[in-house]
């Protein structure tokens, strides 16, 4: 009996060890062959149904270039302080707005956009806060709910909404807003939270989050599955959304173009709506473009070209100018090994062009 018992308990020993040594095994290979970055994003659901940054967090971001612990306040903004909804006694406030190029993922938090702004600021005279609500995969329709439910709570002076080309792709996946037949916005659903109930789930586990910040093969697997689902996501949508036009080339060619027309317009009615919003809250809204780096010194800008009268309504700033400036082929203003996501460098110049252009708005006061 004894003897059977012990043959038994080896056979579950085996069948208990044989995943565990796969894991390492692949943990290795993976450190060894292919490293990949270790850059987990905790968020999870606000109340008005889009994503927020997961509050009271500290939590690693590792690459070969840099690792960085990003800490997150009670309402899950990226700052080491709280912010009152009520505003400061003399105090001008901007509020931005973006996805996890602005909450300033791969870098220190000294190193990132928004605290460079307000450090500037500072520096010349005046009694700014700025405020990130930014979030990691946020499009503009993300931005524009957020604005409305939270961002307008902060009494901000200005609005700062960040546009980058991967807002086009981002606002159709979300499927929170549409075009209705008139050519207007359309409220399409009131949530866009995917994944979020396991994160949610997952997240309250020590051992997840130890694994989520250390293991490249779980971050090999998770970054494969997210690319996977957000591509049959944005598929999905596009098909609900964008019927394929019949004007010449195949129906595939077509349809692309069509679909790249509607993700355009849209893009723009939610600016537009963004702006409306802020300004009908007495606050001043402008939109800061972030270029697509093709190598350390060749940047495109690859969103849409508004008419001039646009790009000054909205007050649209284009930074391209000031990055090929700072560009050199030993300085990189976009990091490599990561997810390439503004280097400290890069910060820099998009914080000190903002700052000049901001400053010559007149829109702020001593």
């Amino acid at each position: 009996m004894d003897r059977m018992g012990h043959v038994a308990g080896k056979k579950w020993l085996f069948w208990i060890m044989v995943p565990f040594y796969a894991l390492l095994f692949g943990e290795i290979f993976v450190r060894l062959l292919t490293p990949v970055a270790v850059i987990p994003r905790y968020v999870t659901g606000a109340a008005y149904g889009v994503r927020v940054g997961m509050p009271n967090m500290k939590f690693w971001q590792t690459t070969s270039e840099a690792r960085v612990q990003i800490r997150t306040n009670s309402r899950g903004i990226r700052a080491d302080r709280e912010y009152s909804y009520s505003k400061p006694p003399g105090t001008c406030r901007i509020v931005v707005f973006g996805d996890s190029l602005l909450v300033g993922y791969e870098v220190n938090l000294e190193d990132s956009f928004v605290y460079l702004l307000e450090k500037k600021l500072g520096a010349a005279g005046y009694r700014c806060e700025v405020i990130n609500l930014a979030v990691s995969g946020f499009g503009t329709a993300e931005m524009l709910v957020t604005l409305r439910e939270e961002g307008l709570k902060y009494h901000p002076d200005v609005v700062l909404f960040s546009s980058h080309v991967t807002d086009l792709d981002d606002n159709v996946r979300s499927s929170l807003y549409t075009i209705d037949d008139h050519g207007k916005l359309l409220r399409k659903n009131a949530v866009f939270l995917p994944g979020i109930k396991m994160s949610d789930e997952l997240s309250r586990y020590w051992i997840y989050r130890w694994v989520a910040e250390n293991s490249q093969l779980y971050s090999s697997m998770r970054e494969h599955a997210a690319f996977f689902l957000k591509a049959q996501l944005l598929r999905y949508n596009k098909r609900k959304q964008v019927a394929p036009d019949s004007t010449g080339g195949t129906e595939r060619e077509a349809g692309d173009r069509q679909a790249a027309g509607f993700q355009e317009r849209l893009n723009l009615l939610l600016l537009e709506e963004a702006r409306q919003v802020s300004e009908s809250s007495q606050s001043r809204f402008c939109v800061l473009e972030i270029p697509f780096n093709q190598t350390r010194t060749t940047f495109v800008r690859m969103l849409p070209d508004y008419d001039v009268q646009t790009r000054e309504a909205l007050h649209i700033f284009n930074p391209l100018g000031s990055f090929e400036a700072a560009a050199a082929p030993t300085r990189k203003l976009f990091l490599e090994k990561g997810h390439g996501h503004l280097s400290p460098q890069g910060n820099e110049v998009l914080a000190a062009f903002f700052f000049s252009n901001l400053v010559a708005t007149g829109w702020l006061h001593r």
